[in-house]
């Protein structure tokens, strides 16, 4: 058996600690994981309000935070959940009345609806929230 040169063998461990140093930081399963479990869970109605705003909202809004809204003038639901002095009652209130909406937007929430959709955006309210610049 013929012995490999020092050089040769190295190449793959130093290959692998390349290779490991990019990947993101954090990105490792365990901190994924310890991400998710520091979330508190979504309530059954705050869960059927993303689904609903996912299939009915999202064409206009960005419907979960970080998003950019694919309509321009349709604010998210991440800064509608941070507006000042915005309860979960009231957000009820104004989606109820449908007088209030845009003329573009001018379709009506069922009161089935109503709840969870407002249960799920409240949900995306953070302390210390900043717009992102538009």
């Amino acid at each position: 058996m013929k012995a490999r040169p020092m050089k040769i063998a190295l190449i793959p461990a130093i290959v692998l600690l390349m290779a490991s140093g990019c990947a993101p930081y954090g990105s490792s399963d365990n901190s994924v994981q310890s991400a998710k479990a520091s979330a508190p869970p979504l309530s059954a109605a705050a869960v059927e309000g993303k689904r609903l705003s996912e299939s009915l909202c999202s064409g206009c809004h960005a419907v979960t935070a970080g998003q950019i809204s694919p309509n321009p003038s349709a604010p998210g639901f991440e800064r509608i959940a941070n507006m000042d002095s915005l309860t979960e009652e009231s957000l009820r209130d104004w989606l109820r009345d449908s007088h209030n909406f845009p003329e573009k937007m001018n379709f009506e929430v069922v009161d089935e609806d109503v709840a969870a959709l407002a249960a799920y955006i409240i949900t995306l309210r953070k302390e210390g929230y900043n717009p992102p610049i538009e």
